[in-house]
């Protein structure tokens, strides 16, 4: 009995004993001979979150039209750690995407520090190319296509200065603004209304959890979460407005505002030259950025907002105003001009040499004598002149709402004793008379002035978005103009400008007579300024306009930089802008 009981444990035991051997030896199997191939399956055999982008927001004019949308890119996506047998891959795709190897390489290096993430290795590579792609996906392991909003301008460069244009985020900006959910893929707002409301109109992006076999493709999707469209713009743009200020400019250097004075809506915009913001939207070609940042013409130069000019002759409009509220003058009191005027050794010149003779208030401005205001400015002073300057928003940034918006310079005696360390002279009060010498303003600041004549002293904002709206249409935020202040000049100092200014284009002898319309009285100011050193002098335009003259309700300011004059180059366009907008009259 014994007996039996040791063999059967021994059996036992010689059993346990090869049966631990067979685990030990399968255990080895697995872990030393296939351990390798069994960890690349089970890695690979994962879950993979796929980001999706939201569409942009819309952006539209005063009157629903669509200004900026979004058209379907084709993009091609990768993984960097999910690529098999790179060298390989990237030959396959350059001959179908006809891409050298050594930019996508080159693409796929860039985003190494996030190895997880998938890479927009080509962008909008056409539906030819995807379909192929489509077809070859499983063999194509750690890249797909994908298809992603991307930004589209209907009308390319007609209203780009305002409008901006969307790009990839730097580096530089990722680090800022990952924070605020930003991610390296992004599209951001890099210009104008694109980059002042990115945070509205970017949306947020959804999410797809994918399950991906041991070739790294799309096996199924265990979920979905839907991208949510960005929000829309309303623009107080009138986009009939933009495009014919666009094509009247549009061989020229310069800008051009026009704006509603009753609420200081912008209606348009223009600065010339420009681009087409299409060019700089994914895929950008060399040669394209190559065009639009290296030009010497400087086309992302907002002329209207970032351009400063000596405003010239249309400043004789701020002296008159100040020497009719402080009484220095009158409606009936003149100046003799002689067609020169001297102080001490200097002599300041008219722009008609023989002199206009004695001129009241309204023909000064009619015929745009420069004698008169030399004598306007040293019997007004400095200070008063820079006191209304400052109350009419000369010197600071109008607050339109665009990066970029430049102040302008208001001197004065403070200013030139801090920046020259000298006393500001006489003969420096006689150049600033007639809005030349350290004087410089913006197209816009001058569109502002015009609108404080036409309202009489009330001054708004210059405002470019009225709402924003949800995708489906409700209204999230509303802006509301914005009264600036209101500059409380003798009532009758706003009509006797305003009627000199009628005279400038509806009465024989005006300077702006060219941009006379047919049926409505239009109120002008034409300005020439002479600018650089002689005597190579070149030749600034300027126009601003108020229409209808009696009850203005459209601010126009057109500025040309080369130009003839103020009467021969700028008001013509004004007037060709007033028939077009306003109609013809017949």
């Amino acid at each position: 009995m014994k007996r039996s009981i040791d063999l059967r444990m021994r059996f036992l035991a010689v059993f346990l004993l090869v049966w631990a051997g067979v685990i030990v030896v399968t255990l080895w199997y697995m872990q030393v001979v296939k351990g390798e191939e069994y960890m690349e399956s089970a890695v690979r055999n994962r879950l993979r979150l796929v980001r999706i982008p939201a569409p942009r927001g819309l952006i539209r004019d005063r009157h629903g039209v669509v200004l900026a949308d979004n058209r379907p890119s084709f993009d091609l996506m990768a993984t960097p750690t999910e690529i098999d047998r790179r060298e390989r891959l990237l030959e396959e795709l350059s001959g179908i995407l006809r891409i050298p190897v050594e930019q996508l390489d080159a693409r796929l290096d860039s985003f190494l520090q996030r190895p997880f993430e998938p890479v927009r290795l080509a962008s909008d590579i056409g539906i030819a190319a995807a379909t192929v792609l489509k077809e070859k996906g499983p063999e194509l392991a750690g890249v797909e296509v994908q298809v992603n909003p991307v930004r589209h301008y209907p009308h390319g460069p007609a209203a780009v200065h305002l409008l901006g244009y969307v790009g990839q985020i730097s580096p530089g900006e990722l680090e800022r603004l990952e924070v605020l959910g930003y991610r390296a893929q992004d599209d951001i707002g890099k210009m104008g209304v694109e980059e002042a409301w990115d945070d509205y109109l970017r949306g947020r992006s959804g999410v797809e959890q994918v399950q991906v076999n041991a070739r790294l493709y799309r096996d199924r999707v265990l979920s979905r979460t839907e991208p949510s469209a960005g929000n829309d713009l309303r623009l107080t743009l009138d986009i009939r407005a933009q495009l014919i200020l666009d094509e009247l400019l549009e061989e020229w250097k310069g800008a051009a505002v026009a704006l509603d004075p009753r609420s200081g809506d912008i209606l348009a915009l223009v600065s010339r030259p420009a681009f087409d913001p299409n060019l700089l939207i994914r895929p950008v070609r060399s040669a394209d950025a190559a065009e639009v940042f290296s030009r010497p013409d400087a086309p992302l130069l907002n002329r209207a907002t970032g351009g400063e000019y000596p405003p010239g002759s249309p400043f004789k409009l701020v002296l008159a105003l100040a020497g009719l509220d402080s009484g220095i003058i009158g409606p009936g009191n003149a100046y003799d001009c002689r067609g020169i005027f001297t102080l001490g050794r200097s002599h300041f010149r008219c722009w008609r040499p023989a002199g206009h003779g004695p001129v009241n208030l309204r023909e000064s401005i009619q015929q745009s004598c420069n004698v008169y205001y030399y004598h306007l400015g040293l019997d007004l002073g400095v200070d008063r002149i820079e006191k209304l300057s400052r109350q009419l928003g000369l010197g600071e940034r109008t607050g339109i709402g665009v990066r970029g918006e430049r102040s302008g310079l208001l001197p004065g005696r403070g200013w030139k004793r801090e920046r020259f360390r000298r006393s500001w002279y006489p003969g420096d009060t006689v150049n600033l008379s007639i809005g030349q010498g350290y004087l410089t303003v913006t197209p816009v600041q001058m569109a502002v002035i015009g609108a404080a004549i036409a309202n009489r002293g009330e001054v708004y904002r210059p405002r470019l978005v009225a709402a924003v709206t949800s995708p489906d249409g409700e209204v999230i935020r509303e802006e509301a103009s914005f009264p600036l202040r209101r500059i409380e000049l003798a009532p009758s100092a706003w009509e006797e400008v305003l009627a000199g200014m009628k005279l400038v284009v509806n009465e024989p002898g005006g300077t702006g007579r060219l941009a006379a319309h047919p049926s409505i009285p239009i109120a002008g100011k034409t300005g020439t300024v002479q600018v650089g050193a002689p005597p190579e002098f070149d030749k600034h335009a300027w126009f601003l306009a108020l229409a209808p003259a009696d009850n203005p309700e459209l601010v126009l300011v057109i500025l040309l930089e080369d130009a003839e004059s103020g009467g021969q180059s700028a008001a013509p366009l004004a007037g060709e802008f007033f028939r077009r907008y306003l109609g013809n009259g017949e």
